[in-house]
């Protein structure tokens, strides 16, 4: 559970809300966070979260794409948009700001240079490892290192030197901004706004309905060999509970974190490696998962060591958290397969890999059409969510292609080519082995690890299904097949 970059984006655009019905924003928020759970309470009572058993890779891709433009936008507007440029009207703080934009980048190439560590021909396995695993750490800890530096910190500039994040260091235990702990849900705010704050509600529950739930199934996948079975519906129901704390406490809302959960199911399984008779490829088989609570308590609890450390984070610019976002939105691009497709269109048709989309749809200009629409979309939903004054309904977008796919897109290809451009029954091996292919393809660095970091695009609910139908009607062999002595059932039967 955590704050997914979908939820920054949405509470930063609900927030123009607000002026329009004369509200202040915590009571705002408050009735945003009220109505958003109990729709997802009544929602998993009556059973609407296996909708996202209809979510295909055509919606998740989209999905996927958006949060990268979104994050790669923010990154580069942040960083470039303070510098003064030109010498008309000069600024003391001109030398700050192209300091943060270098700490920016060099955050940026650090991390996504430890990102393929693995691939690297130096060190032992356990040093590639470890240097992958905390780029990001890596990366923050060189950049605020080098931010230090005589010249760049520039503390004599006008302003004090470039920009730190703004955290109040030691903390004295009270909100940063001047309100009490618990928010008054009448104060400031009107009938009027009380109810408005549906809409953004409505936007929060559309959000959590694919983004969470994708999560759960990611996360609960039958790969990772659970004994204790999933419960969708419930896990959302608890999730709407959890907004009336927030509500109260005037906190963000978290849900299902993607990559996160799936690789915390996956740290905590015990895991071999098997080589297939006619090909001999290895693959990654779960044997056993330590299903406990400890690991997320202990995690949650270490959050509160981090109120201890406000004055080491102080010391961090602001550069490498743009940094940051900007890794964030490169990683999501890298292996979002519209982005793929796009290169592919760059490429000399006997210089593509030999995967479904190449090889089986009928004409390749069909695969072009299938990826100019689907990057349209992701365009036309990240216009709006950014340059919109409705930009808070663009969860409402991203679950509209879920018909838009179902009924419109559906008449307009056809059926046997759609099997491939949205392959909504494929297997997670499948889906790895077109990644490999790729990658390969374009003489990329190439990691088995990669292969088994998760996003929103590797979502097959059909594929998904099928595993889960399959492990179920193995169970069900196992527990009625006869023991030794005993008669099976078509033998007592005859009897």
């Amino acid at each position: 559970m955590g704050i997914t970059g979908p939820v920054a984006i949405l509470l930063g655009t609900s927030y123009g809300l607000t002026e329009r019905f004369d509200a202040e924003y915590f009571p705002f928020f408050f009735w945003i966070c009220i109505w958003a759970g109990l729709m997802h309470m009544i929602s998993a009572m009556v059973g609407l979260v296996s909708l996202v058993w209809k979510v295909t890779p055509f919606t998740s891709q989209i999905f996927e794409l958006f949060i990268a433009i979104t994050f790669i936008y923010a990154a580069l507007r942040d960083l470039i948009a303070p510098i003064s440029w030109g010498n008309q009207n000069y600024q003391p703080t001109r030398g700050a700001e192209w300091a943060t934009l270098f700490i920016g980048l060099l955050t940026f190439y650090v991390a996504w240079l430890l990102h393929f560590a693995e691939t690297w021909t130096f060190f032992t396995r356990q040093i590639r490892v470890f240097l992958e695993s905390y780029n990001t750490l890596i990366a923050v800890v060189i950049g605020t290192a080098f931010s230090y530096l005589p010249g760049v910190d520039q503390p004599n500039n006008g302003s004090g030197g470039i920009d730190r994040v703004n955290v109040v260091a030691p903390w004295d235990w009270q909100p940063t901004v001047d309100r009490p702990w618990v928010v008054n849900p009448l104060e400031g705010i009107d009938t009027r706004g009380i109810f408005a704050a549906i809409v953004p509600g409505f936007m929060f529950f559309l959000l959590f309905i694919i983004d969470h739930n994708v999560s759960s199934i990611l996360t609960q996948a039958p790969k990772f060999n659970l004994k204790k079975p999933p419960a969708y519906h419930w896990d959302f129901f608890i999730l709407g509970i959890t907004f009336i704390p927030c509500a109260i406490l005037g906190l963000p809302p978290g849900n299902g974190l993607i990559p996160q959960a799936p690789l915390h199911c996956r740290a905590l399984c015990t895991r071999k490696f098997e080589a297939d008779k006619s090909t001999g490829v290895k693959r990654e088989l779960f044997t056993h998962c330590e299903e406990q609570r400890w690991s997320g308590l202990g995690q949650s609890l270490l959050m509160f060591v981090a109120l201890s450390m406000f004055v080491v984070i102080s010391w961090i610019p602001r550069g490498c958290l743009f940094g940051l976002f900007l890794y964030l939105g490169v990683g999501a691009l890298y292996g979002n397969e519209i982005w793929e497709r796009i290169l592919l269109c760059f490429m000399l048709a006997k210089k593509r890999p030999r995967i479904p989309v190449v090889t089986k749809v009928k004409k390749w200009r069909t695969t072009v059409l299938w990826t100019l629409i689907q990057a349209g979309l992701a365009s036309a939903v990240f216009g709006v969510a950014q340059f919109a004054s409705v930009g808070f309904i663009y969860p409402a977008l991203l679950t509209a292609l879920v018909p838009v796919r179902s009924y419109i897109l559906d008449r307009c290809f056809d059926h046997e080519d759609l099997k491939y451009l949205d392959p909504y029954g494929e297997t997670e091996e499948e889906y790895h082995e077109e990644q490999e292919a790729i990658h390969m393809q374009k003489n990329d660095s190439f990691s088995e690890d990669e292969m088994d970091f998760p996003n929103r695009a590797e979502f097959r609910a059909g594929g998904i299904q099928k595993e889960f139908r399959r492990r179920h009607n193995a169970e069900t062999v196992s527990q009625t097949w006869p023991r030794a002595g005993t008669d099976t059932p078509l033998a007592s039967a005859e009897h």
